[in-house]
């Protein structure tokens, strides 16, 4: 009897190990530190509290020189700061890869297909309407340097249709020290976009666009 239970967990091991899940890590970062949602940051001149992050990553596909190798069981996906969970993305089997691609907001064809459910869900608040669809990246918050009410600003950024497409794509080339994990620079947006400028963003405009034309310099690799 030992010598069959032996034999069968010899047979059913590799499948068990076959079946690990991966895991990709999107992680909110201010300059050097995890992100932390109403904690006051000191940058450069400017004094900043980021009360609101949320931002869709979807179509997600993985490469293997040059060769695509998986995309995503999972169409679209919000991170969320007010939610730690929301910065982990399983898939159900474990592969090799060693380059990431993703669009960073949610692509026309989806704006298009009326209302969803999950992380497209309305309820989310990342969904204008149907003339201006979802919002793509949605960053608010305080600055002593905003000349906003209360010294506030909105950035949410959002627009399917030509001129103000505001989905943008990353490709990110990966090391083997960390492939699993995404750092999201926020503080580089700051030194690209001046927010004593442009504080007010809520619609598809010119001013979405500067700031989408951006994003990609968020994404990096773990060092």
């Amino acid at each position: 009897m030992k010598i069959l239970i032996f034999i069968f967990l010899f047979l059913i091991g590799p499948l068990t190990f076959g079946q690990e899940a991966l895991n990709i890590i999107f992680q909110p970062k201010f300059e050097t530190e995890n992100l932390v949602i109403n904690k006051t940051y000191l940058f450069k001149t400017d004094t900043l509290k980021i009360n609101s992050f949320k931002c869709y990553i979807t179509n997600l596909k993985y490469y293997k020189n040059d060769s695509l190798v998986h995309v995503s069981r999972k169409r679209a996906h919000l991170i969320d700061a007010t939610d730690s969970s929301t910065y982990y993305i399983s898939e159900h089997k474990f592969f090799r890869f060693d380059e990431l691609r993703f669009n960073i907001g949610v692509d026309s064809l989806t704006n298009v297909s009326g209302v969803y459910e999950g992380d497209l869900d309305p309820s989310k608040g990342m969904y204008w309407t149907w003339q201006s669809g979802y919002i793509n990246f949605k960053l608010d918050g305080t600055s002593s340097r905003c000349p906003g009410r209360k010294n506030k600003f909105y950035w949410h950024i959002g627009g399917y249709l030509p001129p103000f497409n505001t989905l943008r794509k990353v490709s990110l080339k990966l090391n083997k020290s960390h492939p699993r994990q995404i750092y999201i620079q926020l503080n580089k947006l700051f030194e690209e976009i001046d927010v004593s400028e442009v504080y007010n963003v809520m619609s598809p405009s010119d001013k979405a666009i500067r700031i989408s034309n951006k994003l990609q310099l968020l994404f990096k690799q773990v060092p």
